[in-house]
């Protein structure tokens, strides 16, 4: 009996000891350094897709009819358009248009107010420039009060006409007034005149003498009246 109770202080002491020796527990430890990064191997690369089928053949331009053979017939179904007797690239060019009308590279006009002129000899200088005499074919005109264009040289009424010059050293136009029945100088009263109008042709040809008349050629071909004033700039562009 003696013994067993001292069994049990023994074993009473024993847990009284594990017990205070459990303590609280400890802090989290370090975490570990990442393992080695593991083999990166690309897969095998895949075979080449099958090639797909070729797309249908385009209409070439000669082939109107889009059979893909070149007709030469004598009909509307006519694919050699040039008549070369071939049917190619050269039949897709359109026919050449008609030419047009040539343009006049320098085509000028000006008009000169003749308010208080009077007298038997009217001066009016040229607009082109100087020493260019001969470049250009001159076309000059009078006009009235009442709107009336006289070409110049040339008559007035059936009692007066007018020459010209062209002084090339002043480069001006002398316009001379005279009387048809005589010849003797006309003196042109105050505000019978308003206007001297004149246009300027240069020629292709630049100090061609022959300037005047090819140009004169030229309007009388297309059926132009020189002594209409509106006709000429009308043909030149000018109206």
């Amino acid at each position: 009996m003696k013994n067993l109770k001292l069994f049990s202080v023994a074993m009473l002491a024993m847990t009284i000891t594990l017990a205070s020796c459990s303590g609280s527990d400890g802090e989290q430890g370090i975490q570990g350094k990442p393992g080695p990064q593991g083999d990166s191997i690309k897969g095998d690369k895949g075979d080449q897709g099958d090639q797909g089928d070729p797309g249908a053949d385009g209409i070439s331009c000669w082939d109107l009819n889009g059979n893909g053979v070149g007709d030469i017939t004598v009909d509307a179904n006519n694919e050699d358009l040039n008549l070369d007797g071939v049917v190619d690239a050269l039949d897709c060019q359109g026919a050449p248009g008609q030419n047009g009308q040539d343009g006049n590279a320098n085509v000028e006009r000006w008009r000169t107010l003749l308010a208080g002129f009077t007298g038997s000899e009217l001066i009016i200088p040229l607009e082109t420039p100087p020493g260019t005499v001969n470049d250009y074919a001159y076309f000059f005109y009078l006009e009235t009060a009442n709107g009336n264009l006289f070409p110049v040289p040339g008559p007035i009424a059936n009692t007066v006409y007018t020459s010209l010059y062209i002084d090339a050293a002043s480069h001006e136009v002398n316009v001379l007034f005279w009387n048809s029945a005589d010849n003797s100088a006309f003196i042109v009263p105050d505000g019978l005149f308003v206007y001297f109008h004149v246009i300027a042709v240069e020629s292709p040809i630049l100090g061609n003498k022959g300037t005047q008349e090819s140009v004169l050629n030229e309007l009388k071909a297309a059926g132009v009246d020189t002594n209409d004033y509106h006709a000429v700039a009308a043909y030149f562009g000018l109206e």
